[in-house]
């Protein structure tokens, strides 16, 4: 069987991973198995990450070498593959003797006389490299091989991004970056698995936001908006998952230590005191005040109405 009808044949299932570290598995176990690579690893850069993290350059799923992905990790220069600020690749065979310095012990511990890499690209960019070590010499069939699979790895990996950056669209709110109702339901589910402390659901809106909006203009009250999206979202950090279901309304569960709604609306509210504008907040506890979330969301949602009337906000 010719080797490239191989190749297909074996990566049918590529596209129905979920994380690129499952599919760089997968292409690995191709290499080894199918064509005989002894040794080999991919280096990337993550393309799709929260915003709130820093993607780096990291080696993956390492094979036939002594290393671990951290230990490989760290030779990396400057964060790219071999050395500058850009990915350097060979786009075929060399003698080890023409590797970079700091890879070749990697490349002699592991018995290999010649490596090769081959650029990964994700919408016209370079993102990483498919880099392999033979302990006997490869002919150009094989080098054209190698080639054709780093296309498409690099095919099957902007597949999965452009998944990635629809289901991510399908969950978060435009306007804020935080969930929406849909990815609010998707991802309660984990925080009810964790099984850890009290749950408490919550739900804020701002006081007055018409008013706001007639006189700042709408802009002016996205940014508002926007701002209480942020603020909601440190104040819940890791401990719980944070919404905004449309309009002014946010709603946000957060698991803490503490059944004192009272003093768990307070806290919420604190975080809110020093900004030219002010919210109302009702909290409830999932289990005591409310079997579902639903219910438990809605007796939240009267008490904040509750304290907007105490307050004598106007609506």
């Amino acid at each position: 069987m010719h080797p490239l009808k191989t190749l297909i044949e074996q990566s049918r299932d590529w596209a129905s991973v979920e994380h690129c570290r499952d599919l760089f598995a997968k292409v690995g176990g191709v290499l080894q198995d199918t064509f005989g690579i002894e040794a080999g690893l991919f280096v990337y850069r993550k393309q799709f990450i929260p915003e709130d993290k820093v993607s780096t350059v990291r080696v993956y799923k390492p094979w036939g070498i002594g290393y671990s992905e951290s230990e490989l990790t760290r030779f990396i220069d400057g964060g790219a593959w071999f050395s500058g600020d850009t990915f350097v690749v060979t786009e075929t065979w060399l003698s080890i003797e023409e590797a970079p310095s700091v890879w070749k012990k990697v490349w002699m511990d592991a018995g290999v006389q010649y490596v090769g890499a081959w650029e990964l690209n994700v919408k016209g960019s370079c993102v990483g490299a498919i880099v392999l070590g033979r302990r006997t010499k490869p002919g150009q069939m094989n080098a054209a091989i190698m080639a054709a699979c780093a296309t498409h790895v690099s095919l099957v990996l902007d597949m999965l991004i452009s998944r990635r950056i629809a289901e991510h669209a399908s969950c978060h709110d435009p306007l804020t970056n935080v969930l929406n109702r849909r990815g609010f339901e998707k991802e309660l589910h984990h925080v009810l698995n964790r099984d850890e402390g009290t749950l408490v659901m919550g739900i804020l809106d701002l006081n007055e936001f018409k008013d706001i909006n007639d006189s700042l203009g709408h802009l002016e009250g996205d940014l508002i908006l926007a701002d209480v999206a942020q603020t909601l979202r440190e104040q819940i950090g890791q401990y719980g998952i944070v919404a905004r279901f449309g309009g002014d309304e946010f709603v946000f569960a957060v698991t803490v230590n503490n059944t004192n709604v009272d003093a768990i609306t307070e806290y919420i509210l604190s975080s809110f005191e020093n900004k030219n504008y002010s919210v109302s907040v009702g909290c409830a506890i999932l289990g005591r005040d409310g079997e579902d979330w639903v219910s438990c969301l809605r007796l939240a949602d009267r008490l904040l109405y509750v304290r907007k009337s105490q307050t004598g906000v106007m609506e």
